[in-house]
């Protein structure tokens, strides 16, 4: 597998690119930036998040701002898993509050749970005595394989997700299956266009803006370089689908209380309602496919 270097393009390795219509990102004493890969055209945050970066963005406290709090809905999920019969063994690497996984071990999965943060991952073990759950340096260190790695909201994370993928091919067997859902927030749809434009005027009109923020997600995908990347990886698509979210933009009326939010709301209903008749809108996805080779 080619090496890439840490300003190319973490899915194709494309060494040409050209800063995106975003403003870079004050995070960390240090500045952000998005770069748009001029071959597969993914949007990748330059320079890489550093272990101290990953320690600020990801402390305890951003679980419990996340997770902890509801009951979420599965079955989606679960509908995908039951059209494989062979899939027994699930890992759900970057497992957050393990919800999903508990949703798997009621439904007759065994499970394993792997986190990144050894007090969470403490704190997981007591709540769910019945799934296992280990430190990322943990789960690499056993030489243990499983039916299905699942992924839900963590690769955009992944300062480098072709490596993630790679070191994670090793730990599902010959046969077996990677389970990916999450965001393609540059996928054609109604509130991205909303968003771009947005954004392309800001930064026109003010082109020397800096904002603070959290760079949370390492590069921002599409259907087309989101699902070449999973070829690249190795894996034959058994399912995907694409549908469209209300986030960014606030979900309930409720929550939309300024004229901007309000104005994000009603986009964002319209897209939603735009996605379910024209199918490949959408910013978000499930994909299930199966590994190929053990070349890994």
């Amino acid at each position: 597998m080619q090496q890439i270097a840490e300003t190319n393009c973490p899915f194709c390795g494309e060494t040409k690119s050209k800063e995106s219509f975003y403003a870079p990102i004050r995070f960390n004493e240090k500045q952000f930036v998005y770069r748009k890969c001029l071959s597969c055209k993914l949007n990748y945050n330059v320079p890489l998040l550093t272990p101290d970066d990953y320690e600020k963005l990801y402390a305890v406290s951003y679980h419990d701002e996340y997770y902890f709090k509801e009951e979420r809905d599965f079955s989606n999920q679960l509908a995908i898993l039951k059209q494989v019969k062979d899939i027994i063994s699930v890992i759900d690497f970057g497992c957050g509050d393990a919800t999903f996984l508990n949703n798997l071990q009621i439904n007759g999965y065994t499970c394993t749970g792997v986190e990144f943060n050894p007090e969470l991952v403490k704190r997981l073990a007591l709540a769910y005595p019945a799934i296992t759950f280990y430190t990322v340096e943990d789960f690499f260190a056993k030489k243990d394989q499983y039916d299905c790695a699942h992924l839900g909201d963590v690769l955009e994370h992944m300062v480098k997700p072709a490596e993630t993928i790679k070191n994670l091919s090793t730990k599902i067997r010959a046969g077996g299956y990677l389970f990916v859902e999450g965001p393609i927030e540059h996928n054609a749809s109604l509130g991205y266009y909303f968003r771009k434009s947005f954004f392309s005027l800001a930064k026109k009109l003010n082109p020397a803006r800096v904002a603070d923020g959290s760079p949370y997600h390492t590069f921002l995908a599409n259907r087309k370089n989101q699902l070449n990347f999973f070829n690249l990886m190795g894996y034959s698509t058994s399912f995907m689908k694409i549908y469209e979210a209300p986030w960014p933009f606030p979900e309930k009326l409720a929550d939309a209380k300024s004229f901007k939010l309000m104005v994000e709301y009603i986009v964002a209903k319209i897209s939603v309602t735009v996605a379910k008749v024209f199918r490949p809108l959408g910013n978000r996805f499930y994909y299930l496919g199966k590994k190929q080779s053990d070349s890994f």
